[in-house]
């Protein structure tokens, strides 16, 4: 449903923007309470994401076998993620936890490999 598009819209849109080295919009993706991994506070983690992806040349984010599972407010997307940076190719399955905050998804946690 309505829903389901609305949070494949909100991926696709997270990829772009970090294809495209967008960084507002990339970090906009993520909401307020967005938890990193590790011990890494919001500010060291935007840090470090803006030195990973505006350092780069070339990106390009592609998102494939895309899966949205929808409880309410909250989400779950799973998908394979394409990756390459530079001379870098790095394929592998993504989950992001997304809560719907006003009109809009926003990514709370994001989780490689599973």
């Amino acid at each position: 449903g309505g829903a389901t598009a609305d949070i494949e819209a909100a991926v696709h849109a997270w990829a772009k923007a970090w294809s495209s080295k967008d960084m507002p919009a990339y970090l906009g993706a993520y909401g307020k309470d967005f938890d990193p991994a590790g011990n890494q506070t919001r500010k060291a983690w935007e840090e470090e994401r803006r030195d990973r992806i505006v350092g780069k040349s070339r990106i390009s984010v592609r998102v494939s076998d895309l899966s949205v599972k929808v409880d309410g407010d909250k989400a779950t997307a799973r998908f394979r993620q394409g990756y390459s940076a530079d001379s870098l190719n790095v394929n592998g399955r993504k989950t992001l936890e997304l809560h719907k905050v006003g009109d809009r998804w926003l990514i709370v946690r994001e989780s490689t490999g599973a």
